[in-house]
């Protein structure tokens, strides 16, 4: 019992009003528009702070409109020049009404290329627009991309912007039960059966070592354990024995952990990228969906130069198209990347296992 429950339980002569609580609930809507800046050449040597204005277009009831800086924003300072000098600028601006009118809003903007793709992507912070106060991209991108081929087509440029407003609803108050129902401790229970290894009936064999678990929750939870145990080939022995080939004992660790609780083990070792990708592949083996999820969230959200090809080669192996990819755009982010990356033992293992013409395909995106 908490604090408060302790302080308004102690007599019956203390009043106590019904507890409450309410909901925050935020909604969101997103729109796209693409700004052609046609004619670029004759724009390109306006003055410092000089803007090209887009047309108006609405988004979650609010109507905007973008500027755009081919000589970049008006710098009053010389350490603003110096950092930004080399840039375009672009600005995202709320249309005044005549009544009062705010937006709270998340902007992404980027160039779009000769194939219609969305490149050298910013995305903003959520932002309190007003009319007058603008969101402004200093450093939108480098003045010499605008006049290579892969952006410059028929002297002209596209600016896409994606606007995401966001509208917080919060609900009724209501009235609290007096008893509020526990948390769920199924997870919890289950952690400690395989912990204490109470009623355990099948042991798999990893690497030499030995793992007893129930196999009712293995069955339910991966269909190859299921087949395994109470398929058609499923052994007569009192005592079940499985034994598994081509898999390190600490993932089968892991594998079981998750199987279990339903989350990733807390350890140090269990978060290193290498444990995740080979946790991966035997999620996918045993055709434990939620923890393949998982380990491709945590691949996507840990790419480094070091791992980028390894990982390449397991999402394209076991049907990862996200975490492809999230590869792919790390890879070819800048010819600096990819020649770190070409550096890599992982790499020799890239170009070994995928085949040539999407490496072609892959290498051929690189930018500039």
């Amino acid at each position: 019992m908490d604090l408060w429950r302790r302080l308004t339980n102690k007599g019956s002569s203390v009043p106590r009003q019904a507890d409450t609580s309410s909901r925050c609930v935020t909604e969101s809507v997103s729109g796209m528009h693409d700004f052609v800046v046609a004619n670029y050449s004759r724009i390109r040597d306006l003055q410092e702070g000089d803007s090209v204005m887009s047309g108006t277009f609405t988004v979650g009831g609010c109507d905007w409109f973008l500027c755009f800086y081919p000589r970049g924003a008006f710098w009053s300072t010389a350490f603003q020049r110096e950092e930004y000098g080399s840039y375009v600028a672009a600005s995202v601006h709320l249309l005044k009404k005549e009544a009062p009118v705010m937006a709270t809003a998340r902007v992404t903007i980027g160039l779009v290329d000769r194939h219609g793709a969305m490149k050298n992507i910013t995305t903003s912070d959520a932002y309190n627009f007003t009319p007058g106060v603008s969101q402004k991209f200093h450093d939108f991108t480098h003045k010499s991309k605008l006049t290579s081929r892969r952006y410059l087509k028929d002297d002209c440029v596209t600016i896409r912007c994606v606007i995401t407003v966001l509208t917080p609803r919060t609900e009724a108050t209501r009235a609290v039960p007096a008893t509020a129902a526990p948390l769920p401790e199924l997870n919890g229970h289950l952690e400690r059966m395989l912990r204490d290894g109470k009623g355990t009936d099948v042991t798999i064999e990893v690497g030499g070592q030995a793992f007893r678990a129930h196999s009712c929750v293995l069955a339910a939870r991966s269909p190859v354990f299921d087949a395994e145990l109470f398929g058609p080939m499923k052994r007569k022995d009192t005592d079940e024995r499985i034994r598994i080939e081509d898999m390190e004992p600490t993932v089968f660790e892991s594998l079981l952990h998750f199987i279990y609780t339903d989350s990733l083990p807390g350890n140090g070792e269990g978060s290193s990228t290498a444990v995740t990708q080979h946790l991966l592949v035997a999620a996918d083996r045993y055709g434990v969906e939620k923890l393949k999820h998982a380990c491709d969230l945590k691949l996507r959200a840990t790419l480094d130069v070091e791992t980028v090809a390894t990982t390449m080669v397991l999402a394209k192996q076991h049907h990862c198209p996200l975490l492809t990819d999230a590869c792919i755009t790390f890879m070819v982010s800048s010819r600096k990347v990819l020649a770190d990356v070409a550096a890599t033992e992982g790499f020799k293992h890239f170009t070994a296992s995928i085949p040539l013409q999407n490496q072609i395909e892959i290498l051929g995106k690189v930018s500039h």
